[in-house]
């Protein structure tokens, strides 16, 4: 199902032009890796938009001939709002970067593509591989890293006997004491090219860890070397923020999944085991979510331009990683969290750049509207504030109130299809929060929605 994003419609149109311009050139193997490793995180339509724009490179048609993006709506057979959609995928997981600029002829998007990662990179790369091993399971991940995994041991006590280049080729004495000028004219314009490197997908601030108790203990525990520990610290970094677990939990896991021969962290069985726990846990293990009294009469001194209430939101939202927030909230209005709610949660966390309490501001908002999280809301709301750069709690509660009571464009449509009346239910910015007093006006919504149900049942 494509998911609906804001976009400017007035910039962003099907005759806006596009140009794009390469970042190096992608080959036959990159394709093979794209295939096996983006594939399951991009989906199909993310997948051929970005194929699609590597075949658009212009060859020699200049810049005021470039084509509309109706021409690749065609042949993708999709809307804009779907390629909008998909095409921030891309963005987001490193391979395209877009800008926006205006000559006379009107604006455009330049998009710059970047070729994948190499598997190397990728399984190294902490979220990417998290997010690729929950996307096709610990069976195909392995599987995967089976394939791509190279060795050098056979090089062992082997002599190589390769040529140099002047060993081989022979060059003008002249030539080799002064450059011709033609070859230092062209090394001195890409000398003007400065080297870009690969996108990364950013990290959020989080809370320091103490590094001392989680090496000792691991190395009481399973003695695991602190250089060890060392080589896969991004992977604990990143484990602590996306689940929230403290040290001593930290240390634990890692010791119960270590290799006990070899007295290592074996990155594949840690995660795996970080992911069952935090399903396991999420309907059992809820913080207190209470705040101190020592906090209390900090409250009003928090953010003058809160109330007491989001005070007490926003220092929950600081003090719980996602996780815990969501079950502490579904545990407050008497429900559970789902499987499904759990896992739109890690994905987001994994996909988006917001912090763990913005998610969590995100999280109220939608539960206060909504019995459960929905995937097209969270990331309608996540898109929003990841463009708006929404960097803080505090942040995020000005933004729903700023939608909340800015006048709307009535014509303004995240849906090409207005009769999908669905849509306009799950339009974040057009929800109003519900207060307590509507329960019993939905109720009878409810049984009234209920017997028309019924009646046209019986007229069919």
């Amino acid at each position: 199902m494509a998911k609906e994003f804001n976009y400017d419609s007035a910039k962003f149109t099907p005759l806006t032009g596009y140009w794009c311009l390469p970042h190096g050139q992608i080959n036959d193997y990159e394709r093979h890796v794209l295939t096996d490793l983006y594939l399951p995180l991009l989906g199909t339509r993310a997948f051929s938009i970005y194929l699609l724009l590597w075949e658009k490179i212009p060859n020699k048609e200049l810049i005021s001939d470039r084509q509309g993006h109706n021409e690749l709506l065609s042949l993708l057979d999709i809307d804009l709002q779907t390629f909008y959609s998909e095409r921030i995928k891309a963005e987001a997981l490193g391979l395209i970067r877009t800008y926006q600029k205006k000559d006379n002829i009107g604006e455009y998007y330049i998009y710059q593509l970047y070729e994948p990662l190499s598997p190397r990179e990728f399984f190294k790369d902490d979220l990417m591989s998290i997010f690729l091993y929950e996307q096709i399971g610990d069976k195909s991940y392995k599987k995967l890293v089976k394939k791509y995994f190279q060795s050098n041991e056979i090089l062992n006590d082997a002599k190589e006997t390769s040529k140099d280049f002047l060993e081989v080729f022979q060059l003008g004495n002249e030539d080799l004491i002064n450059t011709p000028s033609a070859v230092n004219d062209a090394q001195n314009e890409f000398d003007k090219i400065k080297d870009k490197k690969q996108p990364e997908i950013k990290q959020t601030a989080i809370p320091e860890l103490d590094w001392n108790l989680i090496g000792d203990r691991i190395e009481q525990i399973a003695k695991i070397s602190r250089e060890n520990l060392l080589e896969n610290q991004q992977l604990v970094i990143d484990l602590h923020a996306f689940y929230g677990i403290d040290e001593i939990a930290l240390s634990d896991v890692i010791g119960q999944t270590s290799d006990i021969v070899n007295h290592k962290i074996d990155p594949i069985r840690l995660k795996k085991s970080v992911q069952d726990r935090f399903a396991r846990n999420a309907n059992i293990s809820v913080k207190n979510t209470e705040v101190k009294e020592s906090d209390q009469s900090n409250l009003d001194e928090s953010n003058n331009n809160l109330n007491r209430a989001d005070n007490l939101l926003v220092q929950q939202a600081k003090s719980l990683a996602p996780a815990d927030f969501l079950a502490a909230e579904k545990q407050k209005s008497g429900g559970f969290t789902g499987a499904a709610e759990s896992r739109a949660l890690r994905d987001m966390a994994m996909k988006t750049y917001l912090s763990p309490s913005v998610l969590n501001i995100m999280v109220d908002y939608i539960l206060k509207n909504s019995p459960t999280l929905t995937v097209a809301l969270m990331e309608t709301v996540a898109n929003d504030w990841q463009q708006n750069h929404v960097d803080t709690p505090e942040q995020a509660l000005q933004r729903l109130h700023d939608f909340q009571t800015k006048p709307r464009n009535p014509k303004r449509r995240y849906n090409n299809k207005s009769s999908r009346r669905v849509e306009q239910g799950t339009d974040w910015s057009k929800v109003v929060s519900k207060s307590s007093e509507s329960d019993d006006a939905k109720k009878k919504q409810d049984e009234l929605q209920e017997r028309l149900r019924k009646m046209r049942s019986k007229d069919n």
